[in-house]
């Protein structure tokens, strides 16, 4: 077995970027500036083995797994109210958004409604809402215990981001006499993608908001009166509190996280007779297939892209018949 460790840390400063701290009143805007400083920090493990059964089987593996972190130190952002807004401290592109509650329930028989949940987990009255609730809505949580959800309560505290914190890549095969066979696989974790336009709001085109399609998924797991679910992916359906229901939050973060046969191939090498006598030292008949597989929770589109707002071309799963022929 062969292994290897690497570990990374580094401070960069003097990124180029506009400070924002910089009072309006001055009347013009701050030219960009050597101002940001972002620690970033990792490792790599790295495992490689071998062997061999008997005289004709031969069977080799690998592992290979990364780890990815960082940090904003400085981004000379506009003052907020709550260090929970500020991209320092963050991790580069965590979001800003919304805590997702529940969906909004009135009391109703054994059913306590979510005014009274909400003030059973924290010990507070249902704040006011972005729109007058109606059942089925999306209802947020007050960080800052005024009262009232407004931008104020956009955290970048929770979830993850575009970039996976971990990457991992696993191969395997084997060779039996003339018969080969190579898996490659990928993986990641700890990332997520922002659901928005076609993929969060019903009947959204890239010219309206309400003349658009509607995705057969939304219709079958959308909140209604018909099916009241708090497992629902997407709160009711409306036009008047869009900017209740459809605004980034921890409700349209959605997972990508994935694990991926990324290629197989299985060859088989030919030794004829007369191969030799014109020179021919390889003749290899070989099947391969990309994109075979994927395991993730994601279904709005392939996990590894960054195409969260609309469908795009699906992935293509390809197949390749090849003969190798050597002299």
């Amino acid at each position: 077995m062969r292994g290897t460790f690497d570990y990374y840390h580094e401070h960069r400063t003097d990124i180029l970027l506009n400070d924002y701290t910089a009072p309006s009143i001055i009347g013009f805007t701050v030219p960009l500036a050597n101002l940001g400083v972002v620690n970033s920090w990792g490792w790599e493990l790295s495992l490689k083995w071998q062997d061999k059964i008997g005289k004709d089987f031969r069977y080799w593996a690998g592992i290979n797994i990364s780890y990815n972190q960082n940090k904003v130190i400085e981004e000379k952002e506009k003052p907020y109210s709550n260090d929970y807004q500020y991209a320092k401290g963050h991790r580069i592109g965590a979001r800003s958004q919304y805590l997702f509650f529940e969906y909004y329930e009135d009391p109703s028989g054994n059913n306590a409604g979510t005014a009274s949940r909400y003030k059973a987990k924290y010990g507070e009255d249902l704040p006011s809402q972005i729109k007058e609730l109606k059942p089925g809505d999306a209802v947020y949580v007050d960080l800052n215990h005024d009262g009232v959800i407004n931008a104020d309560d956009m955290s970048r505290d929770y979830g993850h981001t575009d970039d996976p914190q971990y990457i991992g890549g696993l191969s395997f095969g084997f060779s039996w006499k003339n018969l080969s066979l190579n898996t490659q696989w990928t993986a990641a974790w700890n990332v997520s993608r922002m659901l928005s336009d076609v993929f969060m709001k019903p009947f959204v085109s890239a010219s309206s908001d309400s003349q658009g399609g509607l995705l057969k998924y939304q219709v079958e797991h959308t909140w209604t009166t018909d099916n009241p679910s708090q497992d629902a992916e997407y709160p009711r359906a409306t036009w008047t509190n869009a900017d209740q229901n459809y605004v980034a939050s921890t409700l349209y973060e959605k997972d990508s996280k994935y694990f991926r046969l990324k290629t197989l191939q299985v060859a088989y090498d030919f030794h004829f007779p007369f191969m030799k006598r014109i020179g021919m030292d390889q003749l290899q008949l070989a099947l391969s297939g990309y994109n075979l597989l994927t395991f993730t929770p994601y279904l709005w589109g392939d996990p590894e892209t960054r195409a969260s707002s609309s469908p795009s071309y699906p992935l293509q799963r390809t197949y390749t018949l090849s003969l190798k022929i050597g002299f």
